[in-house]
């Protein structure tokens, strides 16, 4: 898939509170695995870790890409490598956690990603969010490919979020 398209990869609903999306990416599930749970290949395509390490039971802090300063705070609830990686989400400014669930297994060629983003707080449209995952996970197929994410992933997610909110439930 090309990082240009807008076709829609998943969908977000504002009465379960959540964002869903699934996608094949390039490469095995190994290497999807590594791609988010690596401190070295997360800058690549997410951002840089700047506290903690991803593992098992451990708490992490993400900045996200861009020039925000947005963090991410992080807690492993599950960890089964290399298909089950669920922790939750504490986006800066958000008044409660979520939980981001990731499933991977090999489709083919590639690897099927399944993510599951819920019990998001009231004062999010889950539509953000799944225009972001998909700005992300674009970003991440890229560099599967050996290729550069696009620059400008602010520009990226506006393009994308029409398209997830008029479609939102």
């Amino acid at each position: 898939m090309s990082e240009t398209t807008t076709t829609l990869l998943g969908q977000a609903s504002r009465t379960r509170r959540e964002a869903r999306l699934e996608r094949v990416l390039p490469g095995t599930p190994d290497a999807v695995w590594a791609a988010w749970t690596d401190p070295a290949l997360l800058p690549s395509w997410f951002g840089p870790v700047l506290a903690g390490v991803p593992g098992p039971d451990q708490e992490y802090v993400l900045e996200g890409r861009g020039d925000h300063g947005d963090t991410i705070t992080c807690r492993v609830l599950q960890w089964r490598e290399p298909e089950l990686l669920e922790h939750t989400w504490r986006y800066i400014g958000e008044s409660a956690d979520s939980v981001l669930r990731v499933e991977i297994s090999p489709a083919g060629d590639g690897t099927l990603l399944r993510l599951r983003h819920g019990d998001l707080p009231s004062e999010v449209d889950p539509a953000d969010y799944c225009a972001g995952w998909h700005m992300y996970t674009d970003a991440m197929e890229a560099r599967l490919q050996g290729r550069e994410p696009v620059a400008d992933s602010d520009a990226r997610w506006l393009e994308l979020l029409p398209a997830y909110s008029a479609a939102a439930e």
